[in-house]
């Protein structure tokens, strides 16, 4: 009995998990539509403003607990922002200690942001116990979307 009732949670957890990354899909596609005819973003001033924000984030934790701001799946998606402009690779490792979280958290974040689509993860092929991450194009819309919201306001 209890093996039925843990099959039926789970079926019910992931049933709740795609309507939630079928409605976060939607809204990334319907805020990636420009506003007007030949919108072209300047992405230089977008990965500028991720990169103050990014700054920002690390500033506070210098006057104020690190735990108020533990937000590490916004740390990395941050980070993947700005590396994917200055085309630099961004392995686990690296994207970790970005986050300033603990490894575990931040490799379950990892997971979590991409089962929601927002990021990519490829196997270095020279080296196969190293995992490149990068925003997926679902993540790049979205980043992109949120920091041209933030700078026209």
């Amino acid at each position: 009995m209890k093996n039925e009732s843990v099959v039926e949670l789970i079926k019910d957890l992931t049933a709740k998990l795609s309507a939630v990354a079928e409605e976060f899909n939607g809204r990334v596609a319907q805020a990636a539509q420009p506003t007007s005819v030949g919108e072209v973003p300047n992405t230089a001033v977008l990965v500028e403003h991720a990169q103050t924000v990014l700054a920002e984030r690390r500033l506070r934790r210098q006057f104020l607990p690190g735990e108020l701001f533990h937000e590490p799946a916004w740390d990395m998606l941050l980070a993947l922002f700005v590396s994917r402009d200055e085309r630099l690779p961004m392995n686990i490792k690296a994207l970790v200690s970005m986050s300033d979280a603990p490894v575990t958290t931040s490799q379950r974040w990892i997971e979590h942001l991409h089962k929601l689509k927002l990021i990519d993860r490829v196997i270095d092929p020279t080296d196969r116990r190293r995992v490149e991450i990068s925003l997926s194009h679902a993540g790049d819309l979205a980043m992109t979307a949120y920091l041209r919201a933030l700078k026209q306001r």
